[in-house]
């Protein structure tokens, strides 16, 4: 099952939330919110289940919750709101970083150990050891440069070694969806990001692939009802799995710990202001129409008469939804 009917270009997604990552920690609420939410859940629900077995094979929970995963991967980490949240508070042996887009390393640089980025090996014709896709222009009225493109090769880290005396923090921008995360990685987590995945199925029988014994897979999407707004005025967006698809996909290999869903209504003055947020916090990737100045002014009449207030205020619905999942033996 694949999360998308349309294909998405993932050139284009990179470059928009690469275009936004200086707007995007002020703009993205509810993202922050979600992070600090998933944080919050992940402890209460995994650390016990990610505890070490006694000798009589029983989970014991320890002292400090944030001891309970050595080794963690975030995928999708953009700007680094969940990642610090993270290191804070599990304070890993080792924390492995990655994102589609390489410019985010700008964003978490204070968080990497030395300089951050793992090595890459060269391929052939290509001295840098990436490929990309230069054919998509942002916003269709911006040069893409060499800074803006998107790695798509297939990426490996090494296993992990000896433990650190503190958490070494590494970087490795790629697509999450062909990502060999380190094996026996005790948590692969994420906020946000599995929404534009292709193909969410397959991703999830990598995390079990990757995971230690017991390994956990948390992470926050959005679900069906996400920016409706949008969708019904424009004819654009993603095609959210819902709650029950995302269990269905995930049940032959992992045990659902915990499972959640809720709706997030975010207020604005205008339906321009719902427009230059999307922007700010680079979700606009699956849109590659130009907003003309008739366009621009229908969107917003119809906005209006949908959903408007008396004043003419508007509001954007958000649909969160968060799972924590253990990985079944065999």
């Amino acid at each position: 099952m694949t999360c998308n009917a349309q294909s998405i270009d993932k050139a284009l997604v990179a470059r928009r939330f690469a275009h936004a990552r200086d707007t995007y920690g002020s703009e993205a609420r509810v993202q922050q919110q979600v992070a600090e939410k998933m944080l919050r859940l992940l402890t209460a629900h995994a650390c016990i289940s990610a505890a070490a077995p006694d000798g009589n094979g029983d989970r014991q929970q320890p002292r400090n919750a944030a001891l309970s995963f050595r080794h963690i991967a975030e995928f999708g980490c953009g700007t680094g709101c969940y990642s610090r949240l993270l290191l804070r508070t599990l304070q890993p042996e080792t924390l492995l970083l990655n994102d589609l887009c390489p410019e985010m390393e700008e964003c978490i640089h204070d968080l990497l150990t030395g300089g951050g980025r793992l090595p890459r090996a060269p391929q052939a014709g290509n001295a840098s050891g990436v490929l990309y896709d230069a054919d998509v222009e942002l916003y269709g009225a911006e040069t893409p440069s060499e800074n803006t493109k998107v790695p798509s090769e297939n990426a490996k880290v090494p296993l992990y070694g000896s433990s650190p005396a503190t958490t070494a923090v590494s970087f490795l921008p790629c697509d999450a969806e062909t990502l060999d995360f380190p094996q026996g990685t005790d948590l692969i987590t994420s906020c946000s990001t599995l929404q534009w995945f292709a193909d969410t199925e397959r991703f999830f029988a990598r995390c079990h692939r990757f995971l230690s014994d017991g390994g956990i897979l948390a992470f926050s999407t959005f679900g069906k009802k996400n920016m409706r707004e949008i969708h019904t005025l424009t004819g654009h967006g993603l095609e959210y799995l819902s709650l029950d698809n995302l269990k269905v996909l995930l049940s032959p290999r992992f045990e659902i710990l915990y499972a959640e869903e809720e709706i997030v209504s975010l207020p604005f003055g205008t339906p321009l202001e719902v427009l230059r947020h999307l922007k700010q916090t680079g979700v606009t990737g699956t849109e590659k129409r130009v907003w003309t100045r008739g366009r621009l002014q229908s969107f917003c009449d119809e906005y209006i008469r949908m959903c408007g207030n008396d004043d003419r205020s508007v509001s954007l619905t958000y649909h969160p939804i968060y799972v924590i999942a253990r990985k079944r033996e065999g």
